[in-house]
């Protein structure tokens, strides 16, 4: 299970002290015994956000088991998510070697402004990074978020025993691919648009949404609903209407099918792994080597 302190998100079996591994059978709920007549989840029913009393074991009998005292939760979406996320930096790190990291932005906005920090400062040093744009709710202008991935060293420095340093620190010189299907829009149709716009490297999947359109209106009703429309839209530097009702196509297309994605099998993400390789391998971006340290005679 993963842990995401910055979210506060604590998968409820993953707390510290209860010990509950993979593989060990929950047997009772609140002295509830657990049957197979019923469908496990009905145990917890109206018990969202409520301390529960739990009786584990690592084999399934009433035998030696242990009660423990857990918080649950409302949703396991986010739970989920992160369990995704990194399932799919793991992939990426065993297919590449360790050359290739991975982020994924799950808007333009607060989601990514947490998810982002996270994994673009630990793998700014990879030959490759993968941006993984897919089901972008939006929010904002994803630049912001691009100004950290278009940061190159200007110069370098050196000293004996240690290895040399980038400025500014936190650099990137990766070759880089950006994935993108028909679930992002508005910022998240921006995210392929700006990807193809600033040259960063291909963009791969489906095309996106086309709702690129801002919003600024919103009345309150007086039954404590609300009304919204979008008022204004998007154009480029040629007057040119883009994006809306039009979504951004990307520059490879490739479908995952629901049969591999059942099996664990990407095809999106494995094609990003197969572009970037190659492009490591053809256009490598080692570090230059300086000349010799000069000698006083």
């Amino acid at each position: 299970s993963i842990t995401d302190w910055s979210r506060s998100s604590v998968p409820p079996l993953s707390a510290p002290g209860l010990n509950v591994n993979e593989g060990d059978y929950i047997l009772a709920v609140n002295g509830q015994e657990i049957t197979t007549n019923k469908n496990i989840y009905s145990y917890f029913q109206n018990l969202a956000n409520q301390v529960v009393l739990l009786k584990v074991n690592d084999k399934p009998t009433l035998d030696g088991a242990r009660e423990i005292k857990v918080k649950t939760l409302s949703s396991e979406n986010i739970i989920r998510y992160m369990d995704w996320m990194e399932s799919n930096r793991k992939i990426v790190d065993k297919a590449s070697e360790g050359k290739i990291g991975y982020l994924h932005m799950p808007d333009t906005y607060l989601g990514s402004a947490v998810e982002f920090p996270k994994y673009f400062f630990a793998q700014t040093q990879k030959q490759g990074l993968i941006i993984d744009g897919r089901c972008n709710g939006g929010g904002l202008d994803p630049v912001i978020f691009f100004r950290r991935l278009l940061r190159e060293p200007h110069s370098y420095w050196t000293r004996r025993y240690s290895h040399d340093q980038t400025s500014p620190h936190l650099s990137v010189k990766a070759h880089m691919a950006c994935l993108t299907n028909r679930q992002a829009g508005s910022g998240g149709d921006e995210v392929p648009d700006e990807f193809q716009q600033f040259n960063m490297g291909p963009v791969i999947g489906t095309r996106t949404w086309g709702g690129l359109v801002g919003v600024s209106m919103f009345i309150s009703l007086i039954d404590g609903g609300g009304l919204t429309a979008p008022d204004y839209r998007i154009y480029n530097e040629k007057g040119e209407w883009i994006v809306e009702n039009k979504g951004v196509t990307p520059d490879i297309i490739i479908d995952n099918h629901p049969k591999e994605m059942s099996e664990g099998y990407d095809a999106q993400l494995m094609k990003a792994v197969e572009v970037i390789m190659k492009k490591i391998e053809g256009e490598p971006r080692s570090w230059p080597k300086h000349e010799p340290f000069p000698v006083d005679k």
